[in-house]
């Protein structure tokens, strides 16, 4: 065998210092502990249960733990659940519950991701938003995170757009640049040194501008070269006496003329290549008004960052541009950065004691859900101030699941008893439904909830009447055409996600309004489907 190296006995091994060590030794660190997101979002649901334990036939101890277990929940029964149950209110403007109480929002949103900040896009965390703004709490807050993710893929997509129409343009010089050929051509090319730098110079006294005005330089090509080795070339300047360019006398002996470019007086510079290079090089002076009435853009244009960001003649105030660009003092360019610290810390020190001024919107599958399975909430009705009983609500979101409002029988195809159906089912199965609108179905299915995964499944749901009732009525389920089915389908496997249409049996009409009996007799089938590609399915 192969001798393992030893350390030096005289040399001590590094040793990692836990964190109470290091308080031991006064190093106290300022940084909170993170709770891990499995420990917040421990309960999947308002309620707790109390299982027994496991019995494994194979170990006969597993035996005596379940009915120590079992002994000890008779004898001290835990309480009753749900512990807490939490008030909500019915608003009919939003047609949805609202949830007021702090803690009753955490609750619903930690224990189970119910309902939806409506000053947020998921998570009710307005204040924590308003704090992190303010430099009062955490810096890194999730919307504010997507917020610069935004801006710094706005600006890749600018930049890449400059980019591209800089190589257009480049291209364009390179194509635009013909050989001479005719006899015109060749009898207008200069017959000498000089006489190919008193033309050049008089197209820049005259107006035209160089290559270097047009943006990019393009690489070395013959003409590029022949002007290169000009200017680089000593030009002889006649000692004495005066030479007219363009009809423009010369200053002084031994300096190249240039008239002046846009009213301004340019400096003699004597005949040097240095002095050609540099006056060559000379650009326009362009001076704006400061107040822009009108603009006009190209379509070969790259988009700006921020005023393309200003549509249907709208400024951030408010004010209305008609088709023309604000002057500078009005428009407020947003940087990068969403808040700095100094800003953050002089708004802190002047703005008084934030208030959390949002609350917790519940959809009515999501209030009724919390109500009839759970019993965790109690729905406040707004006219007579006293909670709602299971049926009444029931009966309250039926009749407002049809626009206008209907006061007709209860029907069993009736749009909220089947979401409701789905939405009762899914959960059921231990999965977390959400609204899906964005993505244009019903239903988006989280395994755990929105903090921990993107959703995995999104769900359409169809009603089947499959029932011989509906067939002796002649009724027919409601027509879906191939363009919708792909459409939807392509939305959803370019979010990566799997689109599940769930058919609900609709069954025949009956006489109770209860709804156990009623949920009792739809029935759920479920099919995913996959968008079909022929260069990875042959």
């Amino acid at each position: 065998m192969a001798d393992v190296e030893k350390p030096a006995p005289d040399v001590a091994k590094p040793r990692l210092q836990t964190p109470s060590q290091g308080n031991k030794q006064g190093k106290s660190s300022t940084t909170p502990k993170r709770i891990p997101l499995h420990e917040i979002y421990a309960l999947p649901a308002p309620i707790r249960t109390f299982p027994l334990p496991s019995f494994y036939p194979n170990n006969p101890l597993s035996l005596f733990h379940v009915l120590w277990a079992w002994a000890s929940q008779v004898l001290s029964p835990p309480p009753a659940e749900p512990a807490v149950i939490h008030r909500g209110h019915w608003s009919p403007e939003t047609r949805s519950v609202h949830v007021r109480d702090a803690k009753s929002i955490r609750a619903l949103w930690e224990q189970g991701f119910f309902g939806k900040g409506h000053y947020s896009r998921s998570e009710p965390n307005w204040l924590k938003r308003e704090q992190s703004r303010q430099g009062q709490g955490e810096k890194k807050v999730s919307e504010l995170v997507t917020v610069e993710r935004r801006e710094e893929r706005k600006m890749m997509k600018w930049d890449r757009a400059r980019k591209e129409q800089e190589a257009i343009q480049r291209t364009l010089l390179l194509e635009a640049w013909v050989a001479p050929v005719g006899p015109k051509e060749l009898l207008a090319l200069p017959n000498s040194l000089q006489d190919l730098h008193l033309s050049s110079s008089s197209k820049l006294g005259n107006g035209h501008a160089s290559q270097e005005n047009f943006g990019p330089v393009l690489p070395h090509t013959p003409i590029q070269s022949m002007r290169n080795e000009t200017l680089c070339t000593s030009i002889p300047v006649p000692a004495s006496g005066e030479c007219t360019v363009n009809g423009d006398q010369s200053g002084k002996a031994g300096t190249v003329p240039f008239p002046p470019l846009n009213g301004e007086h340019t400096k003699s510079a004597t005949a040097s290549p240095d002095s050609a290079v540099s006056t060559l090089k000379r650009r326009k002076s362009v001076r704006f008004s400061p107040n822009v009435e009108s603009t006009t853009f190209q379509s070969l244009d790259p988009p700006s960052p921020h005023v393309g960001s200003l549509t249907n003649g709208k400024m951030p105030n408010g004010e209305i541009t008609n088709g023309s660009l604000p002057s500078p003092q009005s428009l407020d360019i947003v940087p990068t950065q969403v808040s700095s610290t100094s800003t953050a810390a002089e708004s802190s020190a002047s703005s008084p004691e934030l208030v959390d001024r949002e609350h917790l919107q519940l959809s009515p599958e999501e209030a009724f859900y919390l109500v009839y399975a759970l019993g965790a909430l109690s729905v406040i009705d707004p006219t007579t101030g006293k909670a709602l009983t299971t049926p009444e609500l029931f009966r309250l979101f039926c009749q407002l699941s049809y626009f206008p409002p209907g006061t007709a029988a209860l029907r069993p195809d009736d749009p909220f008893l089947i979401q409701y159906a789905v939405y009762h089912h899914f959960r059921s199965l231990g999965w977390v439904p959400r609204s899906g609108i964005k993505f244009g179905v019903d239903w988006l299915l989280y395994i755990g909830g929105p903090v921990f995964s993107h959703a995995e499944f999104t769900v359409t749901v169809l009603p089947a009447y499959t029932h011989p009732y509906w067939k002796s009525q002649g009724h027919q389920p409601p027509k879906r055409s191939w363009h919708w089915l792909h459409s939807i389908n392509r939305v959803q496997s370019h979010a990566l996600k799997t689109m599940m249409l769930v058919y609900v049996d609709i069954p025949p009409p009956t006489e109770t309004s209860d709804p156990s009996t009623l949920l009792q007799g739809y029935k759920i089938r479920e099919f995913y489907m996959k968008r079909w590609l022929s260069n990875r399915s042959r």
